[in-house]
């Protein structure tokens, strides 16, 4: 995996490789559907995607398979939660440094996006 190639990629495949396998395990799952999964995330999350990539692609996988929506649900949360803590950090400074515009246009962009991930 190069610097380029994302480390959030990795980790999404392991969730789901994982929750795949335990959802075989206890027959909460056919093995038709965990191979339909699979086979829709190698499709839809290639190789090469870095991190910002992937998280835009994330809110869509449990689109057609509900059984990923414990996974999409985390990953929305951490963005949100990492997206917020930036912005504030990055406000705060513009404002220290007297930038209120920026800062302004900031919080704007923050709250459109919000809107935009729900």
């Amino acid at each position: 995996m190069s610097d380029q190639t994302s480390s959030l990629l990795f980790q999404v495949e392991q969730e789901i490789a994982k929750l795949l396998l335990v959802k075989l395990e206890k027959f909460d799952i056919t093995f038709e559907r965990a191979s339909q999964i699979a086979k829709f995330i190698l499709a839809h999350l290639p190789e090469n995607l870095t991190d910002e990539q992937v998280m835009k692609i994330i809110p869509s996988l449990d689109d057609q398979f509900f059984e990923l929506s414990e996974i999409v649900h985390k990953h929305m949360l951490d963005y949100e939660e990492k997206y917020k803590e930036d912005t504030i950090k990055n406000m705060q400074d513009m404002i220290k440094h007297k930038h209120f515009q920026e800062a302004s246009n900031m919080a704007f962009k923050y709250f459109e996006q919000k809107v935009e991930l729900k």
